[in-house]
């Protein structure tokens, strides 16, 4: 059966094509520069999509048909040889298993007694033993009965809901309504004053998703570590880091280029012979790999510190990282539980147990490296695997004048049954979405923000406005470094984004959640989100500068109510004056001033966000005169996610296809502190929706994209 399969599936040079009169069949030869073109796509992309297969098409001359049948094969093929191989492996271990048995059986016959230099055991005292060792398995049995039987009557009492521990204090429903109910947009203090009408008709089977600010997950280990659950996870570190260390300054034949959009990705085959692994996911694998250099403008320890210490890895990623935790530390290593996202409600967060070890290689030079390590039981599972880190990490190298150079390398094993949305599968199965690009352009960003967070004196890019201290100008930098991490939270929803409405402006649909707040930093009080992401036919940064510029501003955005918009303030955040922190001031408040809007928004090679909040003239007030911690400014973010769609590829001359991937998100205040039981849940789900709906129609419009473009 397998020989025949085999003959089915070698022959790469052939694709066959059925006809209609009787069962003959027409077989087409490639050349060899097709069958090199098509195996370097494989690599990169298994199963290429129409678009995909008709462009390769028109490149190597080839029907559709043919290259769609060029990748069954291929597939069959690769699945065939994979399968051999796991075949071999297992039989190559079984027979030294065989082989260590029968050498221990061997040495059983000559054994002696090491008290007295005896002889071993005869088969009488073995029985007596084995008799023994049965009487102990049966009383551990009854005493596992027993505290079974304990575990079931206390369970309907105090065992914890899984809400109990998503949710500490419990998931609350709070509905509210009133006729005409008081929707603030952002704020506790500002109504939507001359608002358009916010009307549709209710949706058929509309649900919501009702859910408490997240709290960390309860991620405990549930009994101390073995001394052998330690010895299996220094030995799974050193591998990884000798792994690490070779792959990164290895370049080819390990490291290829793309041939979808000429990044480094690592040859899968030359990496099989070099680290003979098994898939995770067999046969659905899809392999993710990248490399890259940046030059970071922070010196090597302290960046090593930071990547080190959970909580400001967190932080230093939060546009990436949605929750990290440390489970367990060793003495050479640790291991952690992360979740990384891509800010969209269409895609599920990611999930890691990584062990993660740092090694000084040199006086200037550390290596820290991760592998996923799934051994170890935990109190908290989960739902489904759908990806596995194979080693990865970065080399960080001391620069001179207080700079570091850093070699990010990702290797990551996913599970292709689990299919992104198909406007993010460009991004995903390209490599750009989780790859090594999107990790240092954030880090560059993140640590060119840090630098000017020490200034002295205003820079000459800055414009301080009505801010007059640098302790101000440091307070307003940090309160819009808070409003981009609260913003990336708000649009990690695993558990409130199974609520999608369709809407008749918007073809991907609109996610909605609740949440009653209680924690600070936010107001207080029923907060209703809704996001919503789409593709629009424009390069990322036309739509940035679309959405930055004050000109065009309250044609689109409802807080303006119709009237221009000044700039009273603005903090660059890097060596782009494109990223900055503004503060912002409708021509329709400027005389009694009770509203003004800080927005912080930045744009790099991969992407960008424009995220804003209003306040009232106290709150604002306070962020700018530097005498309040922001991290007490009651502050509700809502704004836009700019990204590439990772379709860049050769056949396109290396150039971007000039589309975007644009999520918004919108959170309204709906009550204060104190929650009507009285208001209608339709109204206020009515209102946001209505209100994300039409700014994404006005923003189309503007823009000058229609629907399906």
């Amino acid at each position: 059966m397998a020989s025949s399969r085999d003959s089915i599936s070698s022959d790469e040079q052939k694709t066959s094509l059925n006809i209609n009169d009787g069962d003959k069949k027409i077989y087409h030869r490639h050349s060899n520069h097709q069958i090199q073109k098509l195996e370097a796509f494989f690599k990169e992309c298994p199963h290429p999509d129409d678009l995909q297969q008709r462009k390769l098409g028109e490149e190597l001359k080839l029907k559709q048909t043919q290259i769609k049948f060029w990748f069954q094969n291929k597939r069959n093929q690769a699945k065939v040889q994979s399968e051999k191989a796991d075949n071999v492996s297992l039989r190559t271990e079984n027979m030294k298993i065989r082989r260590e048995n029968e050498a221990m059986q061997e040495a059983l016959k000559t054994v002696t007694c090491p008290p007295c230099g005896g002889p071993h055991p005869g088969q009488v005292d073995s029985k007596l033993y084995f008799q023994n060792l049965s009487a102990r398995n049966a009383y551990l049995r009854e005493e596992r009965d027993k505290l079974s039987v304990l575990v079931n009557k206390t369970e309907g009492h105090s065992k914890p809901s899984v809400n109990a521990l998503a949710y500490p204090h419990g998931p609350s429903l709070y509905a509210s309504t009133s006729n005409n109910p008081h929707v603030t947009y952002g704020t506790s203090t500002n109504q939507l004053v001359g608002r358009p009408s916010l009307v549709r008709e209710q949706y058929p089977h509309e649900r919501i998703s009702v859910a408490q600010p997240p709290q960390p997950r309860q991620l405990h280990h549930s009994q101390p570590l073995s001394q052998m659950e330690k010895v299996m996870m220094t030995e799974a570190m050193v591998a990884a880091v000798t792994e690490v260390i070779a792959l990164i300054r290895t370049e080819e034949p390990m490291w290829i280029k793309s041939s979808i959009d000429g990044r480094l990705v690592i040859d899968q085959e030359h990496y099989q012979k070099t680290c003979t692994k098994l898939s995770h996911f067999i046969p659905s694998a899809r392999i993710e790999s990248s490399k890259e250099d940046a030059v970071i403008p922070l010196d090597a320890k302290n960046l090593m510190n930071m990547l080190l210490d959970t909580e400001k890895w967190a932080s230093l990623f939060s546009t990436i990282v949605s929750e990290a935790k440390t489970i367990h530390v060793l003495e050479s290593s640790k291991l952690m539980y992360e979740q990384l996202h891509i800010l969209s409600p269409l895609l599920p967060p990611r999930e890691f147990m990584v062990l993660r070890c740092c090694q000084q290689l040199e006086e200037d030079l550390w290596v820290i490296a991760d592998v996923s390590y799934h051994q170890v039981a935990f109190e908290f599972q989960f739902e489904t695997q759908a990806c596995y880190k194979r080693p990865s990490g970065f080399l960080i190298q001391a620069m001179p004048n207080g700079h570091s150079k850093v070699t990010w390398m990702e290797h990551v094993e996913v599970n292709d049954k689990v299919r992104p949305h198909w406007i993010y599968r460009d991004l995903l199965c390209g490599g750009f979405g989780y790859g090594a690009r999107r990790w240092t352009a954030t880090l560059e960003r993140m640590c060119e923000r840090l630098s000017l967070y020490s200034v002295s004196a205003f820079p000459t890019t800055d414009y301080p406005g009505v801010v007059k201290t640098i302790n101000g100008r440091r307070r307003v930098m940090e309160l819009g470094e808070r409003m981009l991490k609260n913003f990336a939270w708000i649009l990690n929803m695993p558990e409130k984004s199974d609520f999608s409405q369709q809407s008749a402006t918007n073809s991907s649909g609109v996610n909605i959640s609740v949440r009653v707040n209680k924690e600070a930093g936010q107001p207080a009080g029923l907060i209703v989100c809704a996001c919503s992401s789409l593709c629009l036919a424009l390069a990322p940064l036309q739509v940035y500068n679309f959405l930055k510029n004050l000109e065009v501003r309250h044609e689109w955005d409802v807080l303006c109510h119709g009237s221009p918009v000044t700039e009273v303030a603005r903090f660059v955040t890097g060596t782009d004056n494109k990223n900055c922190v503004n503060i912002l001031q409708p021509s329709s408040a400027a005389e009694s001033g009770d509203l003004m809007i800080i927005q912080d928004s930045f744009i790099d090679a991969l992407g960008g966000m424009v995220v804003y909040a209003p306040v009232d003239l106290n709150t604002a007030y306070a962020a700018y005169s530097g005498n309040v911690n922001p991290s007490g400014i009651p502050i509700l973010p809502s704004g836009f996610i700019i990204s590439r769609d990772g379709a860049t590829t050769e056949l396109d001359g290396g150039r971007d296809n000039g589309k975007t991937l644009l999520t918004v998100a919108f959170q309204i205040l709906v009550t204060g502190p104190t929650i009507s039981e009285e208001l209608q849940m339709d109204e206020w789900t009515t209102t946001v929706d209505t209100l994300i709906s039409s700014t994404i129609k006005r923003v189309k419009a503007m823009l000058n994209c229609h629907d399906g473009q």
